[in-house]
């Protein structure tokens, strides 16, 4: 199962991909993509059933919990942002987002329709990839949860500074480290606990049936 997990955020790797390489952001989707449902097509074939139903749990609990925290997440930067003096816009990335993926054409509600889809769709395989890797059936105690979903979201932070400021050109550096650190230290919180409580209750109603 850990394989799937760099294909689940197949997301992520056409947006890297497209920013280090010039490569259509589209294009890197439907690869990537192609990718993801041959790792998990390969997986389900030769996985027993309790192996599979143990996946669909991870799946479909790192998914509600990476939504839910994705709304944290920009939640989050809302508030940091409206408490910010400077002009800085941390949302500004989501409508680039659609213009990669429709074209500079497309109208400006088609375009943030199409960028948001793909910011949530991010933050929902990213919680999936978490499960995947990190969150055990679990199995873990509550501080273990907060804490190694909060280092996820560090890690997802780390290519966001790496990768973000000369991509964007982000004049407000300060503005744009602070807050982004700060709101994948609560989509990371976030992400952990509530993964950990819903694995938690799914194992318990299975032991049930």
């Amino acid at each position: 199962m850990w394989a799937l997990a760099p294909a689940v955020m197949f997301g992520g790797a056409a947006l890297i991909v497209h920013i280090l390489f010039q490569i259509s952001l589209p294009l890197g989707l439907a690869a990537f993509g192609g990718i993801l449902v041959l790792v998990a097509a390969s997986l389900i074939a030769t996985s027993r059933g309790d192996q599979r139903r143990r996946l669909a749990r991870l799946v479909l609990a790192g998914f509600a919990s990476g939504l839910l925290a994705t709304v944290l997440y920009d939640g989050t930067k809302a508030v940091l942002s409206a408490l910010d003096p400077s002009s800085y816009n941390p949302f500004e990335v989501t409508r680039l987002f659609g213009v990669l993926l429709l074209g500079e054409s497309a109208p400006t509600y088609a375009a943030q329709v199409a960028g948001w889809s793909f910011h949530l769709l991010n933050g929902c395989t990213f919680g999936v990839a978490y499960s995947l890797l990190l969150a055990r059936d679990g199995n873990t105690t509550y501080r273990y949860a907060g804490l190694s979903g909060m280092a996820w979201g560090l890690f997802l932070e780390a290519f966001q500074v790496a990768l973000y400021p000369d991509w964007l050109r982000i004049a407000f550096y300060g503005e744009f480290v602070t807050i982004s650190a700060t709101a994948h230290l609560v989509y990371g919180a976030c992400l952990g606990l509530t993964c950990r409580a819903l694995l938690r209750r799914s194992v318990r109603e299975e032991k049930l049936e």
